[in-house]
């Protein structure tokens, strides 16, 4: 099968928006799937605009559009490419089973009710294997390899997971994701949000993890009015302050603040496909992606999320010769 190459142009507009609450910023949210479609990679196939099945990617995480869907099962064999699919769907909320195979490649994908997305990669040739995990909710895992030669790496998102190994992660899975997302590529994705990131970091006027916490504090307060203005103060901050409340063990929170919390995630994940800089206001208080991120900046760069860092009141990163610190590493 011949691979095209989509020639994407990525906005990488900086302003900075009073909110990030409940969606991206209107001028970067993807349009219609009329618009879309003209611009699909060539090669999306099953998961084109108007394919079986519609991907997207939603603060860092892959899961089926549930209403654009098509129940069944499709095979495929061109030269020495397999490719099969098969579509179910439970209360009109999808699943699906699909396998990839050339002679250098084995991929199977497997997706749950929408959102928990298994991928498994074999290179026959060497039987070298990589399994990408994300449930429903909770960690990301990304394992090479097996048995005494395992290394397993845990995060947030797949930006998060990719980091800590982007040729290999992008060798096994680059070619499948970029076709999920209809011609967007996870690696350039992620230099885009690089770039915003950094540009946020060095002009941001940002409120502190101390003003966050604050408000946690008062979303237990018995005064109505006070957990009002703290939630709306919040929502306000939008994505952001994502980050720092997933930081935050439920057993130093009362019920009340355990249930407010919960609805202030819901308000905040929005339902448009994410773009680098909605990525970015996302990952800008993320002291884990930043550790990660940190193994390929320059020096100068570094020092420069240093300032971002303290300012905001988060652990700085180490410099060039220092221990990087990784939160969302499992120990092997």
């Amino acid at each position: 099968m011949r691979w095209y190459l989509l020639l994407a142009v990525l906005g990488l507009s900086v302003a900075r928006e009073a909110s990030f609450a409940e969606r991206p910023p209107g001028d970067q949210r993807l349009g219609s799937d009329r618009s879309r479609s003209a611009v699909d990679d060539p090669d999306s196939g099953y998961f084109a605009s108007a394919g079986v099945v519609r991907f997207q990617l939603i603060q860092g995480r892959l899961r089926l559009d549930a209403p654009r869907h098509r129940k069944g099962s499709q095979t495929q064999e061109l030269g020495s490419v397999y490719e099969s699919i098969t579509v179910t769907a439970c209360r009109g909320i999808p699943s699906l089973h699909y396998v990839f195979q050339t002679p250098a490649q084995r991929m199977t994908l497997s997706v749950q009710h929408a959102t928990h997305v298994r991928i498994e990669s074999v290179f026959p040739e060497t039987d070298e294997r990589v399994v990408l995990d994300q449930p429903e909710c909770g960690p990301v895992t990304l394992i090479f390899g097996q048995g005494e030669d395992k290394r397993e790496f845990t995060g947030s998102t797949l930006l998060h997971v990719r980091l800590d190994d982007p040729a290999g992660f992008d060798q096994h899975f680059g070619m499948l994701i970029k076709r999920l997302l209809r011609g967007r590529s996870l690696r350039q994705l992620s230099k885009s949000t690089e770039r915003i990131l950094l540009t946020e970091a060095a002009a941001a006027n940002a409120f502190t993890a101390d003003q966050i916490h604050q408000c946690l504090q008062d979303l237990r307060s018995s005064k109505a009015a006070k957990r009002r203005k703290a939630e709306k103060q919040l929502l306000t901050w939008g994505t952001p302050v994502l980050p720092i409340l997933r930081s935050i063990h439920h057993d130093d929170l009362d019920a009340e603040q355990i249930d407010r919390i919960r609805k202030l995630r819901n308000r905040l994940r929005w339902r448009d496909d994410d773009t680098p800089r909605s990525l970015a206001m996302l990952l800008i208080n993320d002291r884990d992606h930043w550790s990660r991120l940190a193994t390929h900046l320059s020096q100068e760069d570094t020092q420069l999320a240093n300032v971002y860092l303290s300012r905001v009141g988060l652990q700085s990163l180490p410099l060039a010769g220092e221990t990087v610190v990784r939160f969302a590493s499992r120990p092997e």
